[in-house]
């Protein structure tokens, strides 16, 4: 269970120097089970106590407790605003992990801001956490790659729900993509970018006592890819001339138009006629064989490989 209360014993602050602005309270100090481990995170305080505005803060000392006092606060970490080193600020919030803890356990956390001219704040409130087993990973992830969107899948367990984070950057996600935890195994992720590498992780969640508990993630790589094919070549038109048939047909205006096949019929048997894609909307076939019926199709090509469906077949009497 998760709750907040406030310190009844513990160690007495350091002397404040006189005259200097102090930096106003935190009041939001708070924690979430994620991955596995305790996330914690404040709002960075934009005004001194005085309601002049920070201009000089330096960073945060975090304390923490452990056992059935927890008054008895021991420095843990510190986060300094010059090299940004474990942890991360988003949205004018502060965001940090502890993950040093033992099923069965009490600890407690509290945070100080500070200045470049030394100068502490008061604690923010206690955050105390009765620390518990987190839930396992999810079992039997796959991925399927479409168009711009990514479907994952994975085994349902009873009593259990599902969140789905996605690495931008290669930056630590701190929200899951789904705006509520999810209760079937699946998940589609669209408006993305083809042929991008995509990084998932899809972690499994336990509500006790109120609290959700996030277990450790199973990660997983998807790259979506286009595999929508282009438009059928439309108005196939063929045309007896000296020498040979003309074929044309509507021009392809698609973004990822990469150029046409066209195959010829005789005696009932289709042959590729190019062995490069054609660029332009038009075949001269110079070579016709001794057919009295020949018959004409045209496909449409694209950037990722795929082909479109055959456009309607052209026949031509070529011999009277």
């Amino acid at each position: 269970m998760v709750m907040l209360l406030s310190s009844s014993c513990g160690k007495k602050g350091d002397p404040m120097p006189k005259g200097l602005p102090i930096p106003g309270g935190i009041l939001d100090l708070k924690g979430e089970v994620k991955d596995g481990m305790l996330f914690l995170s404040f709002s960075v305080p934009s005004k001194n106590k005085d309601g002049s505005e920070t201009k000089d803060l330096a960073g945060f000392k975090i304390f923490k407790a452990c056992g059935s006092c927890m008054g008895t606060f021991e420095p843990f970490i510190e986060l300094s605003l010059d090299n940004r080193k474990g942890f991360l600020i988003q949205d004018g919030k502060v965001y940090f992990y502890d993950d040093d803890l033992v099923s069965g356990f009490q600890y407690g956390y509290k945070v100080y801001p500070y200045t470049k001219k030394g100068t502490r704040g008061d604690s923010s409130n206690d955050f105390i956490i009765n620390w518990r087993k987190t839930p396992g990973p999810v079992k039997d992830v796959s991925v399927k790659e479409n168009d711009e969107r990514v479907e994952l899948s994975w085994q349902k367990e009873e009593g259990f729900l599902y969140n789905i984070y996605r690495y931008d950057d290669n930056i630590y996600p701190l929200f899951p993509l789904n705006k509520t935890s999810l209760t079937t195994p699946h998940f589609l992720d669209t408006g993305l970018e083809n042929d991008k590498v995509y990084a998932y992780e899809v972690r499994k969640v336990q509500v006790q006592e109120g609290i959700k508990l996030e277990g450790e993630g199973v990660k997983i790589a998807a790259t979506p890819k286009d595999i929508s094919p282009p438009a059928i070549p439309a108005e196939v038109k063929v045309e007896k001339k000296e020498g040979g048939v003309l074929v044309t047909w509507k021009e392809n205006t698609d973004e990822d138009f990469a150029g046409y096949n066209i195959f010829r019929i005789s005696s009932g048997k289709a042959e590729k006629m190019n062995k490069e894609p054609l660029d332009k909307n038009m075949y001269f076939d110079k070579n016709i064989p001794d057919n009295r019926y020949i018959s004409y199709y045209v496909t449409s090509l694209d950037e990722a490989g795929n082909e479109s469906e055959s456009s309607r077949e052209v026949i031509i009497i070529v011999k009277e």
